[in-house]
């Protein structure tokens, strides 16, 4: 980076131009949903499964935000929060403090809803990464361990695996389809 006061432009790293923080793709599909309409969220949640979010508070509030939503509810955070309270997630003081905080914090930082359709794929495709790597490792470690004739049976995907292929599949082919560029409509200020 160039010092402003030496005259010159500030200018990020190119290898980091988000700065020090990491892309958390389920945090902002989250805090997209808290921003919608309990019929938005139910067409965003339409497939996915709590354990696409992965392990931890991630998974607890996806779950939630799919409960309130199919319940017809908007997943806002005050919703979230009373929810978890209500299934007794937040029994202890620093539990109930630590997810609510959570929950809020990401909401702050919400995208715009608008956003979506575009963190469902980010989630999804983040989903399958984690999935491919921890069939790649049980792949690695049976390679070295289990008898040679389990080995071909091991090296096949699991359901698991093919069915989330499948979800982020049809949501990269929706992106192919409405993304091309005579889609696009250029709106008239009214």
């Amino acid at each position: 980076m160039t010092n402003p006061s030496e005259g010159g432009a500030i200018v990020p790293k190119l290898e980091n131009p988000y700065g020090d923080t990491e892309f958390d793709p389920v945090r902002a599909f989250l805090g997209c949903l808290m921003c919608c309409s309990a019929e938005r969220a139910r067409e965003l949640l339409a497939g996915m499964r709590p354990t696409d979010a992965g392990h931890g508070v991630r998974e607890v509030v996806f779950e939630l935000a799919v409960r309130v939503t199919a319940a017809g509810i908007a997943p806002d955070p005050q919703v979230l929060v009373a929810e978890a309270r209500r299934r007794g997630l937040l029994a202890t003081a620093d539990r109930a403090q630590s997810v609510a905080m959570w929950v809020f914090e990401t909401y702050q930082r919400a995208p715009w809803p608008e956003a979506g359709w575009f963190l469902r794929t980010a989630v999804l495709e983040a989903a399958y990464r984690r999935a491919v790597g921890e069939h790649a490792q049980r792949v690695v470690h049976a390679a070295a361990t289990a008898p040679v004739e389990q080995l071909p049976g091991l090296v096949e995907p699991s359901d698991e695996l093919v069915d989330l292929w499948q979800r982020l599949a049809a949501d990269l082919a929706r992106w192919q389809r409405d993304v091309s560029s005579d889609v696009i409509e250029h709106r008239r200020a009214a």
